[in-house]
């Protein structure tokens, strides 16, 4: 059963609510469990979280961003959703260079969503998407002026509103517009944001707290993200299906990630990259997540992560659905994991796909 929400919790008293994810309630409890039950089903009868929907993606741009950018972006995106599933109702909003294009971008964001904070004001001075664009356009268009190639994107929710939200600053790489960026570096980074909606898309309790229990730690998140979308890009731009571009191929992007996470154990040999959160460190637990995904793939399949892991989470925690797809622990992969990075670096790209 999947009722772990505070109409359970009422009923039955917060440890039992939790073992429901693994056992079934006895005949007092399922009287007491009744209304919570029909309350759930309901809810998920027109609730179109978590489902693949028919609706195509819906994409807002500021007035100066490039028709070419428009188009790389929507392939890329639109690619990814036949890839893993069209989850939504899914809206993608994008800053350019011109910060009073973004400001007005950011006025036709709240135009459309004023409902949700009783008001336009309240919406501009709240809301993250809001503020983020015409952020983003002053950052971006000053470093750009400096030779610098910024780039930042992000899935913002809403689970509340059941829809999938994203933004991001100007794609460089699809504009051509700064040294050193290509196509498939926004490709990516397209594919890492979008597979953060399949992840979502599986958890569908409304608890912010229990939302970010069932994500797992950053380096699972983020690793898996990142780590799909390296090698799905890869494979795509290799059949043609997203736009050919100059970069550097997947063992030697995966090789830098390798190095960097050498390089920081060898600084600081006690750390633990697996409990760095979200924050001024993160990076480096980007690239070990990646490579943990990787190894994780190595063992149980490319399509575990999808097929099982994700398949089962919703219904059971998160180290219930890691233990049955990988045949162990969390702890106990941790421990393997970090022997395996202690491997020359030709051994380990051995088990990449």
């Amino acid at each position: 059963m999947c009722i772990r929400d505070s109409c359970a919790t009422g009923a039955v008293g917060v440890t039992r609510a939790l073992s429901l994810t693994s056992e079934d309630p006895d005949s007092a409890e399922l009287l007491l469990l009744e209304d919570c039950i029909v309350d759930y089903e309901a809810k998920r009868a027109v609730d179109p979280w978590g489902k693949e929907v028919d609706q195509a993606p819906k994409f807002f741009y500021a007035s100066d961003v490039a028709p070419q950018v428009k188009e790389l972006l929507e392939e890329a995106i639109l690619a990814a959703a036949e890839e893993w599933g069209n989850y939504g109702p899914l809206e993608y909003w994008v800053a350019g260079l011109d910060v009073e294009a973004a400001r007005e971008l950011a006025d036709q964001f709240c135009t459309r969503w004023q409902d949700r904070y009783e008001g336009m004001q309240n919406c501009l001075d709240y809301e993250h998407v809001a503020s983020f664009l015409p952020e983003q356009a002053a950052t971006v268009s000053a470093a750009v002026a400096e030779g610098e190639r910024p780039n930042s994107a992000g899935w913002n929710g809403k689970r509340d509103w059941s829809i999938q939200l994203f933004s991001s600053s100007y794609p460089l790489g699809f504009a051509e517009v700064a040294t050193r960026t290509s196509f498939a570096d926004d490709q990516k980074t397209a594919f890492h944001e979008y597979f953060h909606a399949v992840q979502h898309a599986h958890i569908f309790t409304l608890d912010r707290n229990e939302r970010d229990a069932l994500l797992g730690g950053m380096w699972f998140n983020e690793g898996g993200a990142e780590y799909m979308a390296q090698i799905t890009t890869q494979r795509l731009r290799d059949s043609g299906t997203l736009t050919a571009s100059t970069w550097n191929p997947l063992t030697d992007r995966m090789e830098w990630k390798m190095n960097r996470v050498k390089e920081r154990l060898a600084a600081d040999p006690g750390l633990k990259i697996s409990e760095i959160p979200y924050g001024p460190d993160q990076n480096i637990g980007y690239d070990y997540g990646t490579w943990a995904h990787a190894y994780l793939a190595n063992i149980a399949g490319q399509d575990a992560l999808l097929d099982s892991f994700y398949a089962n989470l919703n219904d059971l925690d998160w180290e219930e659905s890691f233990t049955q797809t990988y045949g162990m622990s969390s702890a106990a992969f941790i421990s393997e994991f970090e022997e395996f990075l202690g491997l020359p670096l030709a051994e380990q790209v051995q088990i990449l796909p």
